[in-house]
C-alpha cells in the first residue's frame, strides 16, 4: 500500500508540475498581453507626439517664429494629452498583478519626468538645440526599448512575430528622425555637417530595419499593407528626397543649398508616416490578439492534459490497488492458513501421540484447482509441509508408542525380579532379627534394602514415564498412612517429621502415584537439607494441601519459576535431551500429577529453605473404610494386569521387643499369564516393610523445665550463630554441585 501511495502521489506530482509550468506560461502570456494592450496601445499617442514634437521643436530652434511657437505650443498640448493617457492606462487602470515589465514602463515614466525642464530651456533657447531634440529622441529610444521587452514573450512562435513590430518602431523613429533634420534644415536654410551625418544614419537604419527585420516577418495582411506602402507615390518621394539630401553638394561637409525636391517633404513624409502608423498599429493589435488567443489555447491544452492525466492517474491507481488488494488478500489467506495451522498443529500431534488416527488431507486440504496464480505454488507448499508435519509427527508418535511399550514391559519384568530380591532380603531380616547377636548382619541386610527400594522407585519412575500403570491398591488409604510410607522410600526417614493430621482417605488408584509424588519431593527436601524434614497438612476449600517443608538452600526466583513451569506442563523427552538434563524427579512428578489431577508448586520457605504444596483434589478421596474383618481375603486383581509389581511384606519382629506383629502377608493370586516358574508374588501391606528399628516408636518428649531455660539475648546469640554456620554450609553446598555439574 506504501509502494501503491507513493507511486500515485509521484504520477500526480509530475501531472501538477507539468499543468502548473504550463499555466504559469499563460498567466504570462496573457500578462504581456495586457500589459501591451494597455501600456503600449496608450504609448503609440505618446510616440507619435514626442515625435513632431522634436521635429517642431528643432524648426522652432532653428528659426524661432511667432507662427513656428503658435504650432510648437500646438503640438505640446496633443502631447501632453499623450502623456497622460499612457499614465492612467499603464498605471492606474492596469491591475498591480498583471504590471508585467513594470520596470521598462517606470523608466518612461522617468524621461516624461525632464520633459517640462526641457521645454522651457527650448522656450527661453538657453541650451544647446541638438540636446533639445536629444532629449525626444533619448524618450523615443526608451519607448523602443519598451516596446521590445514586451515582444519577448514566452512563446516562441510569438517572439518570432514581435521582431517585424520592434522593427517597425525602430524604422519609424529612424524616419522621424529624419523629417525633425529636414525641417531644422529647411528652417535654417541649410543642413550642417554633423545634421547631414545623422540624416544618413537614419536613413540607412531605416532602411536595413525594412528590409532584413520588417519584411521578410509580417503576417500576410500586414506584408500587403507594407507592400502597399512601399509601392504608394508618396514612399518613393520620400526616397527620391533623401537621395537628392544625401547626394546633394556640400561644403565641408554642409549642404549650403537645399534641393528643391526637399519643399515636397512634409506632404510626402506625412502621407507615408500616417501610412507606417497604420501599420503600427495594426501589427501591434495582431500582435496583442495573438498573444490572447495564445494563453487560451494554453489554458485549454492544461485543462486538456490536467484531465487526461487524471483520468490515467486514476486508471493506474485502481488498477495498482485493485492489484494490491488482490495480493493482500491472498497473503491474508496464506497467514490465515499458516495461523490456522500452529493452532491446529499441536493438537493434531497430540491426538497422534494418544494413539488416535489422523487423516491429513482433511485436517489440512489442499488449495482449490480453480485458482492458477503465483500463490498457488505457496499454498500447495504448506499444503505438502503440513501433510509433511503430520506424516512425520504420526511415524515419531508410533515410534514413541513401540518404545515406552518395550520400556514398561522392561521395567515391569525389572520390577518382578526387584520385588523377589526385596521379598528374600525380608526373609532374610526376618531370620537374623531374631537373636541379639545377629544386630550387625541385620543391619547390613538394612543397608542392602535401601538401595533395592531405590531402584524399585527408580523402575517405578521408568514405567511411569513410559505411559504404563503400576498395580494399583485395592483398598483406600489415609493421608498420614501416605506421608509415611513415602518417607520410607526415602535414603533418610528418620529425617522426615510427619505431622499431617488431616483425617483424608485417598482413593486406591491413585495411592501409589501420590506415594511417588510425596516420596519424590521429599528426597529433594532431604538432599538439600541437613535438617528435618516436616510435612503438614492444611485443609482448604477445594481439597487438602500437603506442604513439605525444608531449611535448606532454598532456590532463586527464576528458578522457582522455572520449576512450576515444569511441574504444571512437564517436558518432553525432546526438551530434556535438548537441554542434556538428566533429572527425573520433577518430570516425574509432573507427569504424575497430570494423570490424577494433583497441583504441586515450589515456594520459598520463611526459614530460607523450600516449601512444597501438594493440593489433592476431592476427585481422589474417597470416605473413610469400614473396618476390615481379620480373615477377610484381598480382592481378586484385574485380568488385564499382568506381571504385578512384587509386595514386600516385614520381618518378624525380635520376642524381647514389645512391638506391634505385622500382619501376615497375603498371596498374590497369579494371573492367567503369569510364569509359571516365577514364585508368587505377595501383597503389599502399609507399614509392613519397615526394618525392625525404623517400626521403633519415637522417644518420649522431655518435659519442660524452667530452670533451664535461657534468656532471649542467649537465644539471639545462638541463632545468629547457626545461621552463620548455616549459610556455610549451603555455600559449600552449591560449589559441590557446580563442579559435579562440571
Amino acid at each position: 500500500m506504501l509502494v501503491a501511495t507513493v507511486a500515485i502521489t509521484a504520477l500526480l506530482g509530475f501531472v501538477a508540475v507539468d499543468a502548473w509550468g504550463d499555466w504559469q506560461q499563460q498567466t504570462r502570456l496573457r500578462n504581456d498581453s495586457a500589459t501591451g494592450e494597455l501600456g503600449g496601445e496608450a504609448s503609440l499617442p505618446l510616440f507619435v507626439g514626442a515625435q513632431q514634437e522634436r521635429r517642431l521643436t528643432a524648426a522652432f530652434l532653428a528659426r524661432p517664429t511667432a507662427a513656428a511657437k503658435a504650432r510648437l505650443d500646438e503640438q505640446r498640448a496633443a502631447t501632453d494629452k499623450g502623456v497622460a493617457s499612457f499614465r492612467h492606462l499603464s498605471g492606474s487602470k492596469l491591475e498591480t498583478e498583471r504590471r508585467h515589465k513594470w520596470e521598462y514602463v517606470e523608466r518612461v515614466y522617468t524621461k516624461l519626468g525632464g520633459l517640462e525642464e526641457n521645454r522651457r530651456a527650448v522656450d527661453a533657447r538657453s541650451g544647446d538645440p541638438d540636446e533639445a531634440t536629444g532629449y525626444y529622441t533619448g524618450l523615443l529610444a526608451t519607448m523602443v526599448e519598451f516596446y521590445q521587452a514586451l515582444s519577448a514573450m514566452d512563446d516562441a512562435q510569438l517572439t518570432q512575430e514581435t521582431r517585424p513590430l520592434v522593427g517597425l518602431f525602430w524604422a519609424s523613429e529612424g524616419a522621424s528622425q529624419e523629417d525633425a533634420l529636414v525641417a531644422q534644415a529647411r528652417a535654417a536654410g541649410r543642413m550642417s555637417a554633423e545634421d547631414r551625418r545623422a540624416f544618413a544614419a537614419a536613413y540607412g537604419s531605416q532602411r536595413v530595419m525594412y528590409r532584413r527585420w520588417i519584411a521578410p516577418y509580417l503576417p500576410p495582411k500586414d506584408k500587403r499593407t507594407y507592400e502597399d506602402i512601399v509601392s504608394s507615390k508618396s514612399w518613393r518621394a520620400v526616397q527620391r528626397i533623401e537621395s537628392d539630401l544625401i547626394s546633394a553638394p556640400a561644403t565641408g561637409g554642409a549642404i549650403e543649398a537645399l534641393p528643391r525636391s526637399v519643399g515636397q517633404w512634409d506632404r510626402a513624409f506625412g502621407q507615408v508616416a500616417k501610412q507606417t502608423a497604420g501599420l503600427n498599429l495594426s501589427r501591434t493589435q495582431g500582435l496583442l490578439a495573438h498573444g490572447y488567443q495564445r494563453a487560451d489555447e494554453i489554458r485549454s491544452e492544461v485543462f486538456l492534459k490536467l484531465g487526461i492525466s487524471l483520468a490515467i492517474v486514476i486508471a493506474l491507481a485502481v488498477l495498482i490497488f485493485g492489484i494490491v488488494r488482490s495480493v493482500t488478500r491472498r497473503l491474508r489467506d496464506l497467514q490465515r492458513r499458516a495461523e490456522e495451522t500452529a493452532t491446529r498443529l499441536p493438537a493434531v500431534v497430540e491426538r497422534l501421540q494418544a494413539g488416535r488416527s489422523v487423516d491429513a488431507h482433511q485436517e489440512f486440504p489442499r488449495p482449490h484447482a480453480g485458482r492458477a496464480d503465483e500463490f498457488t505454488g505457496l499454498e500447495e507448499a504448506l499444503a505438502s509441509a503440513q501433510h509433511t508435519a503430520v506424516r512425520v509427527a504420526g511415524n515419531q508418535a508410533a515410534d514413541r508408542r513401540g518404545f515406552a511399550g518395550f520400556v514398561s514391559r522392561t521395567s515391569t519384568r525389572a520390577l518382578n525380579l526387584v520385588g523377589v530380591q526385596l521379598d528374600r532380603l525380608a526373609e532374610l531380616e526376618a531370620k537374623y532379627g531374631q537373636r541379639p547377636e545377629d544386630a550387625p548382619v541385620l543391619e547390613d541386610l538394612i543397608s542392602v534394602d535401601h538401595p533395592g527400594v531405590a531402584v524399585r522407585r527408580h523402575l517405578d519412575n521408568l514405567q511411569t514415564l513410559a505411559g504404563g500403570h503400576t498395580e494399583p491398591y485395592t483398598e483406600p488409604k489415609a493421608l498420614a498412612d501416605i506421608v509415611h510410607d513415602a518417607a520410607a522410600e526415602t535414603d533418610a526417614p528418620e529425617r522426615v517429621t510427619n505431622k499431617v493430621r488431616a483425617q483424608v482417605w485417598i482413593g486406591p488408584r491413585a495411592v501409589n502415584g501420590l506415594i511417588h509424588v510425596v516420596a519424590a519431593l521429599l528426597d529433594n527436601a532431604l538432599a538439600y537439607s541437613r535438617s528435618a524434614v516436616t510435612v503438614t497438612s492444611v485443609t482448604p476449600v477445594h481439597g487438602v494441601a500437603l506442604q513439605i517443608e525444608d531449611m535448606g538452600t532454598g532456590m532463586r526466583d527464576e528458578e522457582y519459576e522455572e520449576a512450576n513451569a515444569k511441574l504444571s506442563t512437564p517436558p518432553t523427552f525432546e526438551s530434556m535431551a535438548l537441554h542434556e538434563d538428566g533429572r527425573l524427579g520433577l518430570f516425574v512428578v509432573g507427569h504424575l500429577a497430570r494423570r490424577h489431577g494433583l497441583r504441586v508448586r515450589l515456594r520459598p520457605s520463611d526459614y530460607g529453605g523450600t516449601t512444597a504444596v501438594v493440593m489433592i483434589p476431592h476427585t481422589i478421596q474417597c470416605p473413610e473404610p469400614a473396618a476390615a474383618h481379620p480373615d477377610a481375603t484381598p480382592a481378586p486383581l484385574p485380568a488385564d494386569r499382568r506381571e504385578p509389581l512384587p509386595v514386600r511384606t516385614a520381618p518378624p519382629l525380635p520376642p524381647q521387643d514389645p512391638r506391634p506383629e505385622p500382619a501376615p502377608a497375603l498371596p498374590s493370586p497369579g494371573g492367567p499369564d503369569t510364569d509359571p516358574s516365577a514364585p508368587s508374588l505377595p501383597k503389599r501391606r502399609p507399614q509392613t516393610h519397615l526394618a525392625p528399628q525404623l517400626a521403633q516408636p519415637p522417644a518420649p518428649t522431655p518435659a519442660y523445665d524452667p530452670e533451664r531455660d535461657i534468656s532471649p539475648e542467649e537465644i539471639g546469640a545462638t541463632w545468629g550463630a547457626w545461621q552463620s554456620a548455616n549459610r556455610a554450609a549451603d555455600s559449600a553446598h552449591h560449589e559441590d554441585m557446580k563442579d559435579d555439574k562440571r
